[in-house]
């Protein structure tokens, strides 16, 4: 099962993208693809997925902060 699509995570994800949004200033649909696409490129190579909604805000922020 994909991650980003777990029905406990997607809240999650949708208060990330929401205060990413916010926070760069960039609409909640470019958050929305960036995110996901980070996410999902992160997803595929992780081993241990515990913190990957952390590390994809991380990523997710800083390419939007450019």
């Amino acid at each position: 099962m994909n991650d980003f699509n777990d029905i406990k995570l997607r809240a999650e994800h949708r208060n990330l993208i929401k205060s990413l949004a916010d926070e760069t200033h960039h609409s909640i649909e470019e958050v929305d693809k960036v995110y996901s696409a980070t996410f999902e490129e992160l997803n595929a190579e992780a081993r241990i997925k515990n913190y990957l909604a952390l590390l994809t805000s991380k990523k997710v922020r800083e390419e939007l902060q450019r």
